[in-house]
């Protein structure tokens, strides 16, 4: 057996062999440089044609995209400058109507006042009128008895004369301001 190995190996490293190997080798080389060659030119060139294209488009997508986001962001700075200045705009506008509300509630509760006070001056005017007009119809009524008691006692009628002098002496006296005599 040991035999039979042996000679394989020599067929194996004789000239003929090896020359056969050789040019199998060179043969797989040159196709090897032929279909690197082959495909440099007609798929390689091409293909590297088609990457760097659309390598472009993506890179003038991104710039496209770039540029939409910095003129996005620009509008959402605008916006967001508008939106404060409408507040702002807003935050006056509301100030000046709570001042004028105010304004018109200080107007109008003057108003009420002077009305109020005016009504009061002329409640106490006619409360004074009623009690000055009560006092001088109790004076009377005063007056009318002590005649009647005057003319009971002394069973006579009193004269309008005596009627002024005790109509006058119960005013002093009462400090009472003169006023018309009594009506007889």
């Amino acid at each position: 057996m040991y035999d039979f190995i042996a000679e394989k190996a020599i067929d194996f490293t004789s000239p003929e062999v090896l020359a056969g190997y050789l040019a199998t080798g060179i043969i797989a080389v040159v196709g090897l440089l032929i279909t690197v060659f082959v495909y440099k030119k007609i798929l390689y060139k091409p293909l590297r044609k088609v990457i760097n294209e659309r390598q472009q488009e993506v890179d003038h997508s991104i710039t496209g995209y770039d540029e939409r986001e910095r003129e996005l962001s620009e509008r959402e700075s605008l916006m967001e400058e508008r939106e404060r200045e409408q507040q702002q705009l807003l935050a006056d506008q509301r100030a000046e109507a709570m001042a004028q509300v105010e304004e018109e509630r200080k107007r109008i509760l003057s108003e009420a006042e002077v009305k109020a006070s005016a009504r009061l001056d002329d409640a106490d005017r006619a409360i004074e009128e009623m009690r000055a007009r009560e006092e001088e119809r109790v004076y009377r009524k005063a007056v009318e008895l002590a005649i009647t008691t005057i003319s009971r006692l002394e069973d006579r009628t009193v004269a309008p004369e005596e009627a002024k002098v005790l109509d006058d002496s119960v005013r002093a006296t009462a400090n009472l301001p003169k006023e018309v005599g009594l009506e007889s």
